[in-house]
């Protein structure tokens, strides 16, 4: 029957892997200083690598106390880490009391000097103190797999799962030694075996964070228009592809003699046009899944989802009167051509195609309405 490894061993393996993701992190900090995140997230990683060896050589209450006030503080920095990424100061006060709590658990015996940290009577301590510990992996965890943030990120969340993680390992240490049949060296070596599994996870989350808002950002700039904040072509293909569902409507937009409004007033106010048409568009979007498009110059399109052919040409409706008078800007209007999908549509091209004959049909009647 294969025997388990040594808790030397696994520290050892543990102490390597956290001080390479500490090197990782700092060097990812030197060609990006302004970015605070990374030396914190290196300071936990590297924090943890001392305590192990800490943990290693400690025989003395005072010094596990230490280490284990330690060990908590630095899953705080990790989330200090996390919010400075996300833009965010300042972390609750009650999270670093509860990182510093396991120290002071084992910090409890010291009442009586002579007591030594595997000694019988210091099980209790221990016991609270591992408790506290398994209280603040699952605080800081959970803020990272449940917590509010404006941009979701699956590396944020994997490593609040890797947190968790942890938690096996810890109740079972507590349960074997609460019950007699475990030691403190048992109660170490099963987080040592989650961290060869876990460790890296933790970390691997963390790198992945800076990446996926690197991809968000690429996204927006491939699928929005940088101008209006609209959906461009590629924007509106990847948000509906396919047929239309059935109650899809199309509206098609052209501000009527546009050219003649950039010629007599600037680029500048052409510029303001359209994006005060997004804006007067977008405050009145039915529901938050229709989309605004620019398709190109002054040709904008709204897709409205679950809708009727009455419904979406009262929307051009208020749509066409709302922007006639846009404060600051000249007086402008625009036409406007709505279509339902058919069944028969087999993308959203089909519908968008009778809208723009719709919005012909509009501007050969005089402009200004819709159609």
């Amino acid at each position: 029957m294969p025997s388990l490894p040594d808790i030397a061993t696994l520290r050892l393996c543990s102490s390597l892997a956290t001080s390479a993701f500490a090197a990782v992190f700092l060097v990812l900090w030197a060609g990006r200083r302004g970015e605070t995140h990374w030396p914190c997230w290196a300071a936990g990683a590297a924090a943890y690598a001392v305590i192990l060896a800490g943990f290693a050589a400690s025989t003395h209450h005072l010094v596990t106390a230490l280490l284990f006030a330690a060990l908590g503080v630095t899953f705080t920095v990790i989330l200090v880490g996390v919010r400075l990424f996300e833009g965010r100061r300042g972390t609750p006060a009650w999270l670093w009391g509860l990182g510093l709590a396991p120290g002071l658990a084992y910090a409890l015996p010291l009442a009586g000097l002579r007591l030594h940290i595997d000694d019988a009577a210091a099980w209790p301590c221990r016991l609270l103190g591992t408790l506290l510990l398994a209280a603040n992996t699952v605080a800081v965890g959970g803020i990272l797999l449940f917590g509010r943030v404006a941009e979701p990120s699956r590396g944020r969340r994997i490593a609040g799962v890797a947190l968790f993680g942890y938690l096996p390992s810890y109740a079972a240490g507590i349960a074997f030694e609460a019950i007699g049949l475990g030691s403190l060296e048992l109660a170490a070596l099963l987080p040592m075996l989650s961290d060869q599994l876990l460790l890296g996870l933790l970390n691997l989350g963390l790198l992945a964070m800076p990446g996926e808002r690197a991809q968000a950002r690429l996204r927006l700039l491939a699928e929005r228009d940088p101008l209006t904040g609209a959906l461009n072509r590629a924007g509106l293909a990847a948000a509906m592809p396919g047929a239309p569902p059935a109650g899809t409507a199309a509206v098609l937009i052209d501000i009527d003699h546009f050219k003649a409004l950039n010629d007599g007033h600037g680029h500048a106010v052409g510029d303001a046009v359209l994006k005060a048409l997004v804006r007067v568009v977008t405050a009145r979007l039915p529901s938050p899944r229709d989309l605004v498009v620019r398709l190109g110059g002054d040709e904008f399109a709204i897709v409205l989802r679950a809708t009727t052919l009455p419904e979406a040409l009262a929307l051009a409706e208020r749509v066409r009167i709302a922007s006639r008078d846009v404060p600051g800007l000249p007086a402008w209007t625009a036409s406007l051509g709505v279509a339902l999908s058919r069944p028969d549509d087999r993308t959203l091209a089909d519908t968008m195609a009778r809208a723009d004959g719709a919005l012909y049909r509009a501007k050969a009647s005089g402009r200004d309405r819709a159609a």
